[in-house]
Parts: C-alpha cells; structure tokens; sequence
C-alpha cells in the first residue's frame, strides 16, 4: 500500500488512548483544541470488560502458583511452552499465543482477550535475561485490566539522592504536582482516608475505604511504628458508571470526558512508526502510522504530538523516529533514551489464621481491601523503602481463615537496564524491541528486606505462613514498566524536561511511564495520570500563545 498523501492536521496527535494518552486528550480539547488519538488496538465495548474480580481461595492459590512458577521462567519458546496445561484445549490454545501474557495473575480473570496476542507482537530478550511484558494493546490500554491503587509519590521519592550511582532525582516538587493529583483524584473518586503521613500524601477522597474484617483491625492496632501505621489501601471504584463501562477505565473517566467536547477524534487499529521532524527545524511535524486491518499507510500532521502508548512501545517508537536532525533516535542526545527500565519487583506470602474464624460479608479483590503498610519515612538504608498490602479474613478454605501479605519495592533505573532496536521487524515492518533488563545487587538486598517485613507482619496478624515467594517476581510481571525516557533538570542527563517536554523536540511530550527518573515503591499509575493532565494544560497553553 502507498502512503496517503493528503494527511489531516490537528492541533495535537496522541498516540496512545490509555492512562496518560486519555489524560492528555481530555486537558487539550477541554482546552479548545482539536485532537487526534491513534491507538494501535481494536475498541471495545463495556460488556467485554468484568468488574474488578472477587476471586475464591481456589483462584487465589492459583494466582500464587502461576507467580511461583514465573519467579523460576527463564525466556525461550521452549519454556514458556511448557506451562501449557493442554494445548489442544481452548485455553491451552490461547495460553499458547499468549504465553507472557498468560504468565500474569489477572489474566485468566480479567479474560484473555483483553490481552495482547504475543505471536502477533514479538519482541526479544537476552536468554538469561527474562522480561515478561504485559500488553493491554486496545482502547484504553491497560486501564480495563489494572487493580486500581492509587497514591501520590512523596517527597522522598521525588527527592531521591543519587547515592545509588544510576538515580536522579526528579525535576519537580510535590507542590508542583499537587493541583493535578487533586485534579485526577475528584475526577476519578477515590476510596481512601487521611491520615497525615508524610511518606504517603493524603489525596482527595470521594469515597470512603471499605471495612476491615476482625483480624485486620486487630493488626492495624498491633503493627504501629514511629511516624507510620497500616491505612485503608487507596483505589479507584468499580462501579460501572458511563454508559457500563467500570469506573477505574478510561472509558468511564477521562477519555469519555475528551469524547464528549465533540474536538476528539479516535482512530482504532493505527499502529504509529515514526514521528515525522521537519528537516529544517527539527522540530515534530506529525506522525506516520499503518491501519493494522489493510496494512494501508498513512499520515497525520500535528502542532504537537503526544506519546503515550507505554513505556517500551514510545521508547521503541523514538528510537525508530531517528533522522539526520536526531540521528541517534528522537530525544536521544544525552544518550539517555531506552535506559533505565524499571519494573516494582514483588515478593508475595499467603496462609491460614488459626486463631480466626472465617467471616461472611466481606469482599476479597485483588489490593481494593484490606490495609497498606508504609514505609518509616525517611532515614538512609542499603535499601530503598517498601510498602505491604496486607488482607486478612477474606477468604476461606476447610472452614479455616486465609490471608495474604503483598510487600512491593523499588528497582533501581540501572544504565544497563535497556530497550533497543533489533535488525528483526514485526509485520508491519517496525523493528523489534530487544529488551534487557535484570536486577543488582540493590534488589537482592530488597528481596532479603521485604520477606523479613512479610515475616514480621504475619507474626504480628496471627498469619501462619504456607506460602511464600523464593525470589522476586520476575521483571515485568508486575506491569509496572518505568524508565527509558527519562524526566530530569538537564538535557545532558534526561530525555524530556520538568514539563514532560523532549529537550531535543520541545513540541513532543512523553507522558506515561516512561518518563519516570525513578519508580518509587508505590503504584504509579496515579502519578502517570497526573503528570499527562498537567503536561496537557501546559501544552495547551503554549499553542494558544503560538509557541508551538
């Protein structure tokens, strides 16, 4: 197929329709502004999408069986293969052509389809060297899949000292993030209480959390420590709200918001390869993309371009976007882009309450119940801190109360830790992501902290341990995938600026995971949306001005 030659213009092109790429559209069209989003998946409709799953003890002892048996994985067909139960059956078969995704906890409850196909979108990792990379490649991205937990980064993230030889502190201040945090938090209705601790900023609730059971209220009092106590987990509800869809997706929250201005323009199947630079200023013209139905070509021009389509994908597209105005990939003077990729590493505990009954009336979903344990703030340590999700009394098995500790850390953003582009192409002629990424000395340390934070924890709730992780999950279950563009105060050392702004191509802005510095030990996924809604209204102001 040819190129059209007749390409539209926008005031901003979004790749990406998830987290960050629907933040980002509803600030500029509520702005005024007209906006493209190509999103490289199918759409979806609000009954392909199940509320947030209650599981039984059977799922939950199958979700510690499928991580147990991740931690041990190492990449190659032949051992992914191998966890294929009968792949003659419907199930085998769809594990076979998703057998990363597979590999993840929510992938059989939240339903395989909304999950990419990996025969269909390869990629390629060193041998001893895993990465399972969780895909949620449709409308709304991997917001009709995530649990929910929602909490701001705190000072202590933000100001991480470089004492580690591969951080950097990040570019902004909690004040500065404030008034977007508050923005996305009204706007989704959280579930939360305050609690005035200063390693967890309190948000804006709208919600209240729901009720403990017997024992965790009895381990919210047993487990105190200076300067900290276990909280109500914070999260995003279910309840199904714009025509069907569930509260946490997108389609109930921000992009419907952009949809509803009438200036939003959302383009399915639109696989982006390249961001277009004008030869003689270098700055983004638009993008190229491909209709993955007719593999037809076509082009879309833009004042501004926004990317969002996940951390490895908007690296593996800057990369491809090189040029002789950015010879080495888009925003990549400093040599900093594709560097850095993170994941939260996890170590995972379950067991029986002897001295517990089981209790009706009480919900178990994923992180949404139950208490969160965070760290002591402050203080230096050959680790960075960790949070524990704690649920106790929701389950049941033989007449006998279960319960799960969940500890979650940081990993360091290692220069090592890479994404780069093989000489192999997918279908549609984009080059393969070769991704690299293993964990340090640092997160060998963190491993031997969070299990001894896990054994401490149960022996105070009464938690007689049956299960508990040997290693870390292997990086990228978690799907928290950070890192590899950067956010930093030069552009000698980072790939966009405090505003989300490419110091090389200053009408690019890279919103979602990719930008972080650093990882912090909470769920990023509230940053993520705060950080596009405020990169969003800064755009939008620049273009009205004629800046852009």
């Amino acid at each position: 197929m040819t190129e059209d030659d007749t390409p539209h213009a926008y005031d901003a092109v979004v790749v990406g329709s998830g987290f960050a790429g629907s933040w980002a559209a509803k600030e500029l069209t509520e702005s005024g502004l007209h906006v493209l989003v190509l999103e490289a998946g199918p759409p979806r409709s609000a009954d392909e999408v199940p509320d947030r799953f209650v599981q039984d003890q059977g799922q939950e002892s199958g979700r510690h069986a499928r991580q147990d048996s991740a931690f041990r994985a190492r990449h190659g067909d032949d051992t992914f293969a191998h966890c294929v139960d009968d792949p003659g059956s419907e199930n085998g078969r769809l594990q076979m052509s998703r057998h990363v995704q597979a590999r993840h906890p929510a992938f059989a409850s939240r339903g395989p389809h909304l999950f990419v196909d990996d025969a269909q979108h390869p990629y390629q990792t060193p041998r001893d060297k895993p990465f399972f990379w969780i895909r949620g490649m449709q409308v709304g991205g991997r917001s009709l899949t995530w649990g929910g937990s929602a909490m701001r980064l705190s000072r202590y993230e933000l100001e991480a000292p470089e004492l580690d030889d591969c951080a950097l502190s990040w570019p902004v201040r909690s004040e500065e993030l404030a008034d977007a945090y508050t923005l996305v938090e009204e706007f989704t209705g959280l579930h939360g209480s305050t609690e005035g601790l200063e390693q967890l900023p309190d948000s804006v609730y709208r919600n209240e959390p729901f009720a403990l059971t017997p024992a965790e209220k009895d381990f919210q009092e047993a487990y105190r420590r200076p300067n900290t106590h276990p909280v109500p987990v914070r999260f995003i509800p279910s309840e199904r709200e714009h025509h069907g869809w569930p509260g946490y997706t997108m389609q109930a929250t921000a992009l419907a918001a952009a949809e509803s201005t009438g200036r939003l323009v959302l383009r399915p199947h639109a696989l982006v390869t390249e961001v277009t630079v004008a030869p003689e200023t270098g700055l983004a013209t638009g993008v190229r993309y491909v209709d993955v139905r007719d593999g037809s070509r076509h082009r879309a021009q833009g004042r501004v371009v926004f990317l969002c389509g996940g951390t490895i994908e908007t690296t593996r597209l800057m990369l491809n976007s090189h040029n002789p105005r950015h010879p080495a990939g888009l925003g990549n003077s400093s040599g900093w882009l594709g560097r850095g990729l993170m994941d939260h590493p996890l170590v995972t505990a379950a067991g029986v309450l002897d001295d517990y009954p089981h209790v009706a009336g009480y919900e178990w979903s994923a992180r949404q119940r139950g208490l969160l344990v965070p760290p002591q703030p402050g203080g230096k340590s050959d680790v960075r801190p960790f949070g524990m999700w704690v649920t106790l009394q929701r389950l049941s098995s033989q007449g006998r109360a279960l319960g799960s500790i969940d500890a979650q850390g940081e990993m360091l953003p290692y220069r090592k830790n890479r994404i780069r582009l093989s000489d192999a192409r997918d279908q549609w002629g984009m080059p393969l992501p070769v991704i690299e990424c293993a964990y340090g000395p640092h997160e060998e340390r963190l491993y031997t902290a969070m299990r001894r934070g896990i054994e401490q924890a149960a022996a105070l709730a009464g938690l007689r341990i049956t299960a508990l992780s040997e290693e870390l999950t292997a990086p990228g279950l978690n799907a928290h995938d950070l890192g590899t563009a950067r956010m930093g105060a030069s552009a000698d050392s980072s790939v966009v600026d405090s505003h989300n702004r490419c110091w090389d191509c200053p009408n690019v802005y890279v919103t979602g995971g990719a930008c972080f510095p650093s990882g912090g030990w909470q769920n990023p996924t509230l940053t993520i949306m705060a950080l596009s809604a405020r990169a969003g209204r800064h755009a939008a102001h620049l273009l009205k001005k004629g800046s852009h």
